[in-house]
């Protein structure tokens, strides 16, 4: 429909943006629809850093690293359902004395959803057992066993990613790469690059939220100029897909050069012995909540065994 006099394109989509309906009623923009539901790219949380002055914020990076890794050992040893609810206790624990907000903590696990479904259905099927009413169904087997096991096993990736969020929330990159480099400090004796190996990490937990943002931004400017990633045949979409990958790749590379330039420029070198403006230090609190992490290892394992 042409544009009356007086009226902008500005003003169709405005409207279009106002009422989603359009001149058509109770349809979107096609550019619209899709990029708001690719708005789950800016809800992922892992990687991401909020600051604060809670209990877990000022920990030593040093003590959430190895909490963590007692943590994870933890949730992926358990078999019970019992020890399985005493790790999901310890984390809305340590969820409610970070101040985070729920939601936004929760919200950032959407996006893997994907990965608990995929996990929980090939255990759904794949698991021997008893079978449930009007099953099999051909080659496909739905086995009780294999609910439990496959609702388990999700539990248990869905807690290790809000473990590693809570972690990433409440310390900042630098914090991260400074506590890696202390803990892996002892491996100098053999000549492992501590220093490259951490500074790599700091890199690459800081790039994560920078890229989901980045390409955030290439779906919904090429999603604008027409391209269409919900229609046509899988070969189709396939093709359109590569209208975000290759700006994104060249986004990537641009600042990757970028910050090898910076780092030049500061007379950056590689396995230079270097001192921090404030050394991590490890306190009695920390010490303290060690303490009880392997406490808390010890009496899962046991009531696991």
């Amino acid at each position: 429909m042409p544009a009356s006099a007086g009226t902008t394109n500005y003003d169709i989509v405005s409207r279009e943006r106002g009422d989603f309906a359009g001149f058509q009623k109770n349809k979107r923009l096609p550019f619209l629809c899709y990029a708001d539901r690719m708005k789950f790219l800016q809800d992922i949380t892992l990687g991401q850093y909020l600051p604060g002055n809670s209990f877990l914020h000022r920990l030593d990076p040093r003590t959430k690293f190895l909490s963590l890794i007692l943590l994870m050992v933890v949730a992926f040893t358990v078999q019970d359902f019992m020890s399985m609810g005493l790790l999901w206790f310890l984390f809305f624990l340590g969820l409610a004395v970070s101040g985070l907000s729920w939601a936004y903590v929760f919200r950032g696990v959407r996006s893997f959803l994907w990965l608990f479904l995929f996990t929980a259905c090939l255990h759904f099927f794949f698991t021997p057992g008893p079978s449930l009413p009007f099953f099999p169904i051909g080659f496909l087997n739905l086995t009780w066993t294999g609910l439990a096991k496959g609702g388990f096993v999700a539990a248990q990736l869905f807690l290790a990613i809000l473990f590693s969020s809570l972690m990433t929330l409440t310390t900042s990159p630098l914090q991260l790469a400074h506590g890696l480099e202390k803990l892996l400090a002892p491996l100098k004796r053999f000549r492992v690059p501590v220093e490259d190996f951490s500074m790599m990490t700091m890199l690459a937990i800081k790039f994560i939220p920078i890229l989901l943002g980045e390409a955030n931004r290439i779906i919904k400017a090429q999603s604008a100029r027409g391209v269409d990633f919900e229609s046509g045949s899988f070969f189709r979409r396939i093709k359109n897909l590569l209208s975000i990958l290759t700006p994104l790749f060249h986004s990537v590379f641009k600042r990757a050069d970028d910050l090898a330039i910076a780092l030049l420029a500061r007379g950056y070198l590689g396995g230079a012995k270097r001192t921090h403006l404030h050394e991590p230090k490890m306190t009695g609190k920390d010490y303290w909540v060690l303490g009880c992490m392997v406490g808390f290892m010890v009496f899962e394992l046991k009531l696991g065994g």
